[in-house]
């Protein structure tokens, strides 16, 4: 299967559907006629769906094709825009985007996030900067920085959310711990060994709902060590301070590994956040792609959908569209 969709696929897709004819739609793009099949076939391919009925008189949309038509004009015209946003029109001079990450976020995501928009803006600019996703909110929400990958949950600040992925909460310990043994550690195998964890600075919100969930399954939480970012978790493990938690997807050292925690279940959202006014149509775009991005991802692994989550109440955010 064909998963890399692009928006030159898009325009090539619309410039059939309105010539009704693959040879013109060819001459109107400057590509060979055969070049401008193949890629239909992958586009055809990567949305599982047959868009044009091909015979001697030209292309008819299907009804799949008819109802893709209006989805790749808007995602056009949205690309468009994005452009437009992120130039300074009279000065030529493109503004930088500042967009803020958490250190607890996969960094592969946050490459992933910044190769996305310079994508979608070749000549845009992009200033990243790491903090705690409760200050990383705060600086969103106030406009000094134009989007922020954050851990949920958001709190009741009036900003677009756009959830990126849902991660479980895992143990981790050494790989020559006894226990890791086994698949799942019991409440009596951590209670008195789970003592890494992150500050509470760092996410008041999301700490306190973890351990709110341990609490329900009965389970004493005594954190020691506290710490700003995965890596300073996974040193201390190493050591032998005790056992911390993590996120599934971060990479992990190859002396350590994870382990889930039996009866409970603890899953927390990445988002892409940004200000509600869409003084930059990119943002919304991109959240978009990398929200894709992860659920294909996950796919391939097979990853299953949680049942419960941290954060999953949102009672003030908008939604991302509107």
């Amino acid at each position: 299967m064909y998963n890399g969709l692009e928006f030159r696929h898009l325009r090539y897709f619309v410039a059939v559907a309105e010539e009704c004819n693959f040879g013109r739609a060819a001459i109107r793009l400057h590509l060979s006629q055969p070049s401008l099949s193949t890629q239909i076939r992958k586009l055809e391919d990567c949305i599982h769906a047959t868009l044009f009925r091909r015979g001697r008189a030209g292309a008819e949309l299907t009804p799949a094709g008819r109802h893709f038509l209006e989805a790749a004009k808007r995602l056009l015209h949205m690309s468009t825009l994005a452009f437009q946003s992120t130039s300074s029109v009279h000065s030529g001079i493109n503004l930088p985007l500042r967009f803020g990450y958490s250190p607890f976020v996969n960094h592969q995501l946050v490459e992933d996030t910044v190769r996305g928009y310079r994508d979608l803006v070749p000549d845009g600019q992009i200033e990243p900067s790491s903090a705690g996703s409760a200050s990383l909110i705060a600086m969103v929400a106030e406009g000094h920085l134009e989007a922020a990958l954050v851990i949920m949950p958001i709190g009741d600040r009036k900003l677009f959310v756009h959830r990126i992925r849902t991660q479980r909460v895992l143990v981790c310990l050494r790989r020559d711990d006894p226990l890791a043994r086994f698949e799942s550690l019991s409440k009596n195998h951590i209670e008195d060994r789970l003592r890494i964890a992150f500050s509470r600075d760092h996410h008041p919100l999301c700490y306190d709902e973890i351990l709110r969930k341990f609490a329900k399954a009965k389970i004493r939480l005594t954190p020691t060590d506290f710490v700003s970012s995965p890596t300073d978790m996974q040193f201390l493990v190493k050591i032998g301070a005790g056992f911390g938690m993590m996120l599934e997807t971060v990479p992990l050292d190859p002396e350590l590994t994870l382990r889930s925690i039996a009866g409970l279940s603890i899953h927390v959202k990445t988002a892409f956040i940004c200000l509600p006014d869409h003084q930059r149509p990119v943002l919304p775009l991109l959240a978009s792609r990398m929200a894709k991005m992860c659920a294909d991802v996950d796919e391939m692994s097979g990853k299953k959908r949680p049942v419960r989550s941290v954060g999953v109440e949102l009672p003030r955010q908008l939604p991302m569209f509107g």
